[in-house]
């Protein structure tokens, strides 16, 4: 959530913004805690839907019908330093599988990173995606993140 969801809601060409988050306190920190002043009018568009559900669950759950044009995921560190037990499984063959399965044709995976992984390229083209890229993020202080990118094929 935050500033990934404010941004997206700020761009009118986005029809349906959906968040999936599974910490309830970290829902409540930003629909009335102390991160509410960044997300409240986000949170209010009537474009944005909020998934209390862990990712991984909610990727493979077949009783999900929804496909996206975009993925845009902040779990953990990354894909080669979690820390959270089971989220691994999000950057493991199956769960690029279950990515590529929720994308549209031509729609995009960009995935959050605390560092690069040329490991995670590798696996992201091994799971059929075109375009893999990485790009930087200039941080305040310290190494940038980065954002892996994939597109799944038309």
């Amino acid at each position: 959530m935050g500033f990934s969801l404010a941004h997206a809601a700020a761009d009118p060409a986005w029809g349906r913004i959906v968040v999936v988050e599974r910490e309830q306190a970290i829902i409540d920190w930003h629909r009335e805690g102390p991160l509410a002043a960044l997300s409240a009018s986000a949170l209010a568009d009537p474009r944005t839907v909020l998934v209390h559900a862990d990712l991984v669950a909610h990727l493979h759950d077949p009783r999900v019908p929804d496909t996206y044009d975009a993925l845009c995921l902040d779990i953990d560190n990354g894909p080669d330093w979690t820390v959270t037990e089971g989220n691994d499984g999000l950057y493991a063959p199956s769960g690029l599988a279950a990515c590529a399965r929720r994308l549209n044709p031509g729609g995009v995976l960009a995935v959050w990173s605390a560092r690069p992984s040329r490991d995670f390229e590798a696996s992201l083209r091994n799971a059929g995606f075109h375009g893999v890229r990485t790009e930087e993020i200039p941080v305040a202080r310290g190494v940038p993140d980065v954002v892996h990118l994939a597109v799944r094929p038309a």
